[in-house]
C-alpha cells in the first residue's frame, strides 16, 4: 500500500502536466502513487509520464458512458433551470418552445457574430466528464493511506509532501495542509522569497479558529489538503459530478467540520497554484467564463452549509465570507433576476455579527453594496458597485482624467456618427512621428491631399511633419474624442485596452517589426509587468481589420501568435522601409549626420539594443544597463568612427553619456530610426527587430548578445536559431566586439552567403512601394495578393 495517493485530473496542457509530475518526483518520497485521471483521450499525455513507475493512468472514457453521463447531466441542468425560473413542468415546456423559435429567428445574427465569442475566451468545450467525476474516479483507484488532490497545472515546492506526511503521522491527524501561493511562472522561475513574505501561516499550528479562517480566506478547495483515507471514507463524501464549478466546496467543508481537533498546518509546506497565462486556448477551470458558474456556486454553497451547520463558528464564517465575496464579484452582470433572489435568500441567513465583520473586510462602497443586496434592493446596490469599481481603478482624490473621458466616450462620443474622412494615426503611443504610420500618413497626404482629415497622436509636434494636422496626447479628452469618431485608424502598437472599435471603423495595425522574440500566444511564461498579456492581445487583435506583414515568416507567426485570421494579414512589406529604397537615400544620410553634428568622413556605427522582458520598473517602463564599454570603443575607434546610440522606446532609463559627446551621439529620441539606418555604415544590435529592416541595405551587422544564453532560455525565447541564421556573428564580450569591428571586411565576406539567404527570406517583399500597396487595400478596397496560404 502506498503512503500517499496523489489524484491528478487532466484535460490538456502537457507542458503544465510535465511540471506538475516533475514536482511530485522531486519530493523524493518512497511509496507514493499518482493516479493520473485523463478526462480526454490521452493523445497529448507525454509518453515519459505514462512510463513512470509511480504513475497509475486512468481514462475516464473507460470508466463512464458518455451518452448516459450527459443525459443525466442535461436532465439535472434543465431541472435546476426550471426551479430557478419558478415554473411548473407545463410552463417550462412552453418556455423552451418559445426559446427555440427565437433561436431559429436569430440564427443569421448569431452567424454574423461568430468572430465575437464570450469576451476573452474562445468557445471551447467543457471537460467531457468534469473535474468532479475525475476526482471520484481517482479516489476509486487510490490505494494510499492518505489522499492528496493536485491539479495538473499546479506544482509543489521541495519537501511539501514529506512535511505534510510526517506532520500527519506525528499528530495522528486526519487533515493537514500548508501554504498555497499563486504564480504565473514555472517552478524554475518561482520567487520563493516573495512567497515567504506573503505567507498565510507560519510554523506548525493547529488548523482551527483564526488560523482556519486565514487558510480558507484565499482557498475553499481541496488543493493542498492531505486527508487520511480511512477518515475520508468514514465521512462518506464524494464530488457532485453534475456540478462543473466548485464541486469541492461541500467536500472540503464536510471534511473540515468532522475533523475538529485533528487538523494541523505546516506553513513551510508549499503548494503553487499556477495561473495559466493563456486563458484563450488553455484556460484553467477557474478562467472559464460560463453562465452556469453562479448557479454551481450557490448550489455548492447550500450543500456545504448543510454539511457544517453544527461545525465551529470559524468554519461557518469562512464559508459565509466566501459567499459574500463571490456575490460582490458577480453582481450585477452575472447575478440577475431569480439568481439574485436565491443569493439574497442565503445571505439573509448569515448571522448579523458575521455579516458586520465581513462588511468591515470589504471596501467602503462594496460594504454598502452588499448591504443592499442582502435587503434585495438591487437597483440601489448597482450605483455602489460602480463606485467601488471606479475607486479600485482611480488614483488620487478624484481619479485619473482618462476615467472621465472614457465615460464621455461611452455615453456621448460613441453615439455620434463616425467621420467618414477622418484618419487617426498613432506611432509608439504618441512618442514619435515615426515608423510605418508616418510613411502611410505621408503617402496619403501626398496622394490624396485634403480628401482626408488627419489627426496625429503625438506628445509634441514634429518639425518635419507634412501638413499641419491637429495633434493630441494619448489618453487626453481630445485623444478619446478623435479615436472614437475616426473612420480610419492607423497604429503600430496595440490600441488602449479600453477602446471599443465600432463595426464601421477600419483599423490598420502595422505592427513594429518582424518578430525575433516570441510573441503573445507563442510564449510560455510571461516575464513582464502585466500577466494579462495574452488575453489583451486576443481582445485587441479582434479589432484589427488588417495587420501588415513584411514577409511570409511574419505572416505565419502573426496568424498563430496573435490569433489573427490569415485573410486579415496583408503581406505588403513595411511602409517604414520604403525610405531605404528612396532615390534620395544618400542625401537623407547627409541630412541626418548634419542634424547630429557628426563630422564628415567618420564611419557611423549604429548601436540599437532592445529591452529585456524581466527587467522593468512598472508596466511599459523597462530597465536597461548599457553593456558596451564606450570608453574602450572610443580608444579603439575614436579616430575614424562614431557611435550612434538608439535604445528601444520601452526603455525608461536615461543614459549618462557625459564626457563622450564627441564620440557617442544619442539618437534614442530621434523620431525616425529608418533615417538613422541610412546614416550608418555598420549596425550593432542584439535581439531587436531592427536587423530585419537594416538587412534591406545589405550593410554589415554584428550581434552584441552579452546575455544570449539567459535571454534565449530564461526570458522569452527566439523564433529561430541565431547561431545559424543571423547575417553576422554573435559576440558576447567587449573583447569579441572590438575584434569584430577591426575585421569587419573579412566578416562581411565570410557571412555573404548567409546574408543573401537572410535577405531572400525576410526582405524580399520590401521594394519601396509598401505604403502604396497597404493604402490601396485599406482605402481603395484592392484585393490583397501576398498572404494567401501556400499549398
Amino acid at each position: 500500500m502506498a503512503k500517499i495517493s496523489i489524484i491528478v485530473p487532466y484535460l490538456k496542457g502537457p507542458a503544465y502536466l510535465e511540471d506538475c509530475i516533475q514536482s511530485i518526483e522531486d519530493q523524493k518520497m518512497d511509496d507514493i502513487e499518482v493516479v493520473l485521471v485523463d478526462d480526454k483521450d490521452g493523445h497529448d499525455v507525454p509518453e515519459a509520464i505514462m512510463q513512470k513507475s509511480f504513475v497509475k493512468y486512468v481514462r475516464m472514457e473507460d470508466e463512464k458512458d458518455v451518452d448516459e453521463f450527459y443525459e443525466k447531466k442535461g436532465t439535472f441542468l434543465e431541472e435546476r433551470r426550471r426551479k430557478r425560473l419558478g415554473m411548473n413542468q407545463e410552463e417550462y415546456a412552453a418556455y423552451l418552445l418559445q426559446k427555440e423559435q427565437q433561436k431559429e429567428e436569430e440564427e443569421e445574427a448569431d452567424d454574423a457574430n461568430v468572430e465575437n465569442p464570450v469576451e476573452g475566451e474562445l468557445e471551447l468545450p467543457l471537460r467531457p466528464f468534469g473535474v468532479a467525476a475525475a476526482r471520484n474516479t481517482g479516489v476509486k483507484y487510490a490505494t494510499g493511506t492518505y489522499l492528496y488532490f493536485l491539479d495538473a497545472d499546479d506544482y509543489l515546492l521541495e519537501d511539501a509532501l514529506p512535511k505534510l506526511y510526517h506532520l500527519a503521522e506525528e499528530k495522528q491527524a486526519d487533515i493537514v495542509t500548508g501554504n498555497r501561493y499563486a504564480s504565473w511562472f514555472r517552478p524554475i522561475s518561482f520567487d520563493f522569497e516573495k512567497a515567504k513574505a506573503d505567507s498565510e501561516i507560519e510554523g506548525i499550528v493547529p488548523l482551527e479558529g483564526e488560523t482556519l479562517e486565514a487558510v480558507l480566506s484565499t482557498r475553499f478547495t481541496m488543493q493542498h489538503f492531505l486527508v487520511r483515507r480511512s477518515y475520508y471514507d468514514a465521512q462518506g463524501v464524494s464530488f457532485d459530478e453534475m456540478i462543473t464549478f466548485y464541486s469541492d466546496v461541500p467536500v472540503i467543508a464536510k471534511l473540515l467540520a468532522g475533523a475538529k481537533g485533528k487538523m494541523w498546518v505546516d506553513g513551510s509546506s508549499i503548494y503553487v497554484w499556477r495561473r495559466r497565462n493563456d486563458p484563450i486556448h488553455l484556460p484553467a477551470l477557474s478562467q472559464k467564463k460560463r453562465k452556469r458558474r453562479t448557479d454551481d456556486y450557490i448550489e455548492s454553497y447550500e450543500k456545504a452549509k448543510e454539511e457544517i451547520k453544527e461545525a465551529e463558528e470559524s468554519l461557518q464564517f469562512a464559508l459565509n465570507r466566501r459567499l459574500c465575496r463571490f456575490t460582490i464579484s458577480k453582481f450585477p452582470n452575472r447575478l440577475k433576476g431569480a439568481k439574485s433572489v436565491r443569493y439574497t435568500k442565503n445571505l439573509r441567513k448569515i448571522p448579523k455579527d458575521q455579516l458586520k465583520k465581513i462588511k468591515k473586510e470589504l471596501t467602503f462602497f462594496h460594504g454598502i453594496e452588499l448591504g443592499y443586496i442582502v435587503k434585495g434592493k438591487y437597483r440601489t446596490a448597482k450605483p455602489f458597485e460602480r463606485l467601488a469599481h471606479v475607486m479600485q481603478k482611480k488614483r488620487g482624490l478624484f481619479g485619473k482624467p482618462i476615467q472621465y473621458w472614457r465615460f464621455l466616450d461611452k455615453h456621448i462620443f460613441r453615439k455620434m456618427p463616425v467621420k467618414e474622412n477622418w484618419v487617426f494615426v498613432e506611432s509608439f503611443f504618441g512618442k514619435s512621428y515615426s515608423d510605418s504610420p508616418k510613411y502611410l500618413y505621408e503617402y496619403l497626404y501626398d496622394t490624396y491631399g485634403d480628401k482626408y482629415h488627419y489627426i496625429w497622436c503625438l506628445n509634441k509636434r514634429a518639425k518635419e511633419m507634412k501638413g499641419h494636422p491637429p495633434i493630441c496626447k494619448r489618453h487626453t479628452l481630445r485623444y478619446v474624442y478623435y479615436l472614437s469618431r475616426s473612420k480610419y485608424i492607423i497604429c503600430n502598437t496595440r490600441q488602449p485596452a479600453w477602446f471599443k472599435k465600432r463595426p464601421e471603423v477600419m483599423f490598420l495595425e502595422t505592427w513594429h517589426g518582424t518578430p525575433l522574440k516570441k510573441l503573445a500566444f507563442d510564449l510560455d511564461d510571461i516575464h513582464a509587468a502585466s500577466q494579462n498579456h495574452k488575453t489583451m492581445f486576443y481582445r485587441q487583435g479582434k479589432a484589427w481589420n488588417y495587420l501588415i506583414s513584411a514577409n511570409r515568416f511574419s505572416t505565419d507567426v502573426f496568424e498563430r501568435a496573435f490569433c489573427v485570421p490569415r485573410e486579415k494579414i496583408i503581406e505588403v512589406g513595411y511602409p517604414r522601409n520604403d525610405i531605404l529604397y528612396s532615390e534620395r537615400a544618400d542625401e537623407i544620410a547627409k541630412e541626418v549626420k548634419k542634424e547630429f553634428g557628426i563630422p564628415e568622413g567618420k564611419r557611423v556605427i549604429l548601436y540599437a539594443p532592445t529591452w529585456r522582458d524581466n527587467q522593468f520598473y512598472a508596466k511599459g517602463k523597462y530597465k536597461f544597463t548599457l553593456a558596451m564599454d564606450l570608453e574602450r570603443m572610443r580608444k579603439e575607434f575614436g579616430k575614424d568612427s562614431v557611435i550612434l546610440l538608439r535604445t528601444h522606446y520601452y526603455i525608461a532609463d536615461s543614459l549618462d553619456l557625459t564626457g563622450l559627446e564627441d564620440f557617442v551621439y544619442n539618437g534614442s529620441t530621434y523620431n525616425d530610426v529608418s533615417r538613422l539606418y541610412l546614416a550608418s555604415d555598420i549596425c550593432i544590435t542584439d535581439y531587436s527587430s531592427v536587423f530585419f529592416d537594416y538587412a534591406n541595405l545589405r550593410r554589415p551587422m554584428l550581434f552584441f548578445a552579452y546575455d544570449y544564453e539567459d535571454y534565449k532560455d530564461e526570458i522569452r525565447g527566439m523564433y529561430f536559431d541565431m547561431n545559424t541564421e543571423l547575417p553576422g556573428p554573435i559576440v558576447q564580450t567587449n573583447d569579441e566586439l572590438v575584434d569584430a569591428l577591426h575585421h569587419i571586411d573579412e566578416i562581411s565576406e565570410k557571412y555573404k552567403e548567409r546574408y543573401d539567404r537572410f535577405y531572400d527570406k525576410f526582405c524580399h517583399v520590401d521594394d519601396g512601394y509598401a505604403s502604396k500597396r497597404a493604402i490601396d487595400i485599406v482605402f481603395e478596397g484592392a484585393k490583397p495578393t501576398f498572404a494567401e496560404t501556400e499549398e
